[in-house]
């Protein structure tokens, strides 16, 4: 069956969903994006694109990929837009709570996807309780055509997605640069630093995805007593490593309900 999808936010996130959808028998997307750059670059992947909601074609489905602050001007204009019908009206907007969609449609979903989705590897986790099992199934749908998708039942659990997967990316890359500067410091050559980083993180999270032992085994594992590794680790335990992360993940969560009013 095709779902009509209208995708309402042309950035970097709206932009990877539609050209995932786009590529897939299941769906037809159309995009509402006011920038014309960004419009061009749909126009090149045979996307359709409008500037304006009301010249849009009506969907299955509404997929909301702007910036939180512009939702209050598209609310008005979506319920115009949509009339009677009840869509299904999917965001992926930090701290707007599901009661606000609900002004749209009852038939709402929240989604917190993160960056790989530009590769076709985000972690996507999908929060709507009590929702119909064929609305679900179309949400979970669009988001596999990124990565992997997971549930959670409880709304207030976003924030720590948003903490966890949602800003994840970003620590990791925060983490890749201090170990390139470290490279970089001690002789290396840039190119040579970044190869060997992201080389060694892409095979440690394949690992850590593959195998059946624990991070804490796996890291075991690498470690020898008296050697090089555990001289490291014991840098990071002296420097606080592990409240540091916890540092972070709370003031994300804590700033994702901030948001939120909640």
């Amino acid at each position: 069956m095709n779902h009509s999808i209208l995708i309402i936010g042309g950035g970097n996130m709206g932009g990877a969903i539609a050209r995932a959808l786009h590529s897939t028998p299941d769906f037809s997307v159309n995009v509402v994006e006011a920038d014309e750059a960004r419009r061009n670059a749909f126009s090149v992947h045979g996307i359709p694109n409008f500037t304006r909601l009301s010249d849009a074609p009506k969907a299955d489905a509404y997929l909301l990929a702007i910036k939180p602050q512009q939702f209050a001007n598209y609310t008005s204009e979506m319920k115009s837009a949509l009339g009677d019908t009840t869509p299904l009206v999917i965001s992926i907007m930090a701290g707007i709570p599901l009661a606000a969609l609900h002004a749209i449609s009852p038939r709402a979903v929240r989604v917190m996807p993160n960056l790989p989705a530009m590769i076709h590897e985000s972690m996507s986790v999908l929060c709507a309780p009590a929702f119909d099992a064929a609305s679900r199934s179309v949400a979970e749908k669009i988001f596999t055509t990124i990565g992997a998708v997971a549930w959670v039942e409880a709304e207030e659990q976003l924030h720590a997605v948003t903490a966890i997967s949602g800003s994840g990316p970003a620590y990791v890359f925060a983490f890749m640069e201090a170990l390139i500067a470290a490279a970089t410091e001690q002789g290396l050559s840039p190119e040579l630093a970044r190869a060997l980083v992201t080389q060694t993180l892409r095979g440690a999270s394949l690992l850590a995805d593959q195998s059946n032992e624990s991070p804490a085994t796996l890291r075991a594992q690498v470690t020898s007593k008296g050697g090089t590794t555990e001289a490291a680790l014991l840098a990071l335990t002296e420097g606080k490593f592990d409240s540091i992360i916890k540092a972070a993940t709370l003031a994300a969560a804590k700033r994702s309900r901030d948001l939120s009013g909640s």
